[in-house]
């Protein structure tokens, strides 16, 4: 049982790293599907949008219509807008991908305009019923059509509309009007099949899926009744009231599944020794992994040069009613404090700025004024602290090793 158990759970762990099974989007599968076993099977050209908000699932539908396609039905080209930052680049990938390189012994390179002419002659000497059908998909289609002119979509869209060779495009953007940055001439030319993925919105959908994620289907060679005992605890779990209220923090987080996988993931990393997935163990593991004090977890990971400029700046804010500071006046304040402690050393004004600096990057303190700021020396520009004492009192207690005069300066404000 032991054996066969762990194997079941490695390959529910496996399916949630890779993320590769769709769930949830039958009726667009099919609808994508249609439309491009139009170009395998009969030939016809034609060209889509997939739109949908990013990590909702564009690139898995696009995988998983693919995969149910015959390999001997199309040729694949994959393109993407962040790597083919330009019209010529995306061209020679296409040409490569097609291995059209080598085409009745010419030999497709150079210019732009000689790219483009070379595939364009390639495709208008295809027909419907001898040429292969060529699916191109977009990833990132809303940078492509920030390409000068848009001459490669008018012209990929153009081929479409000539029926020649038969050729489907299908655009993955996260930009939902992406169909008002493409120029009229583009515009007129695209088929406007337009499919929306909708995230999560619904408590009821994320609890469908993590059922579906952690159920154990039969092909699993389990015995009958460790195969029921643990589908039934999944149900059971669904209907408990924590998990619900867990599953509500979580959508409110975000609306794909992400998170929702590594919460999975963890929990069954840590199963207790009878092998039965607990409310306990969830939540223990939400708690652990996402619902971490951020400002905490930054102040624990200053050094203690910056700790000491952060408690400066809590005495600082609390003497003087949360009024503005500057480096200058929190300079001051640790100089009088590193003077008076032999343990601790004065550390030259430049390294000082440097960590000073760095509190800002991680905002743990904010601006007063960005645009008065810009105009003012980075000494003198005025901040305002974004956290308070009991914090950092919180994170001295937890530092590891920290000097014991650091600990009793907390307590005291007048230095």
């Amino acid at each position: 049982m032991g054996i066969n158990f762990d194997v079941c759970i490695q390959d529910i762990k496996k399916k949630l790293i890779l993320n590769d099974q769709l769930y949830g989007f039958d009726k667009e599968q099919n609808e994508l599907l249609q439309i491009i076993k139009k170009t395998t099977d009969f030939g016809e050209s034609d060209s889509a949008i997939i739109l949908g908000p990013r990590g909702c699932g564009k690139s898995m539908l696009m995988d998983s219509v693919i995969k149910s396609l015959s390999p001997e039905s199309h040729t694949l080209v994959l393109l993407n807008g962040l790597i083919h930052t330009d019209d010529n680049l995306a061209l020679k990938s296409i040409i490569q991908q097609l291995q059209m390189e080598n085409l009745d012994g010419t030999f497709a390179e150079g210019s732009y305009a000689d790219n483009i002419s070379f595939l364009l002659e390639s495709f208008r000497a295809g027909n419907k019923t001898a040429s292969k059908s060529i699916i191109m998909v977009l990833d990132q289609f809303d940078m492509f059509c920030s390409h000068s002119n848009q001459t490669l979509l008018y012209n990929l869209f153009d081929s479409v509309q000539s029926q020649q060779n038969p050729l489907c495009i299908i655009g993955l953007t996260s930009r939902i009007d992406v169909i008002e940055l493409l120029e009229k001439r583009v515009k007129s030319r695209f088929s406007h099949n337009i499919m929306m993925l909708k995230p999560l919105s619904e408590t009821s959908q994320l609890l469908e899926r993590f059922k579906h994620y952690l159920t154990i289907n039969k092909h699993c060679k389990l015995k009958a009744d460790v195969l029921k005992n643990w589908n039934n605890n999944i149900e059971s779990l669904i209907l408990d009231v924590r998990i619900q209220n867990l599953t509500k923090d979580l959508l409110k987080s975000s609306n794909n599944s992400t998170k929702l996988n590594q919460l999975i993931f963890m929990a069954l990393s840590n199963l207790s020794n009878d092998k039965i997935l607990t409310v306990e163990n969830l939540t223990n593991t939400y708690s652990t992994f996402f619902k971490k004090d951020m400002i905490l977890v930054n102040l624990l990971g200053l050094s203690v040069l910056e700790l000491c400029l952060v408690i400066s700046i809590c005495h600082h804010s609390e003497i003087y009613d949360q009024e503005p500071f500057n480096f200058e006046m929190i300079y001051d304040r640790y100089c009088k404090f590193a003077l008076r402690n032999s343990t601790l050393l004065v550390t030259k004004r430049q390294v000082i700025i440097k960590a000073f600096e760095r509190i800002s990057v991680m905002q743990l303190i904010l601006p007063v004024a960005v645009i008065e700021n810009k105009n003012v020396l980075r000494e003198y520009r005025l901040y305002k602290c974004s956290v308070n004492l009991d914090k950092v009192k919180t994170a001295c207690n937890m530092y590891f090793r920290l000097p014991p005069v650091i600990l009793q300066w907390i307590d005291s404000n007048i230095i």
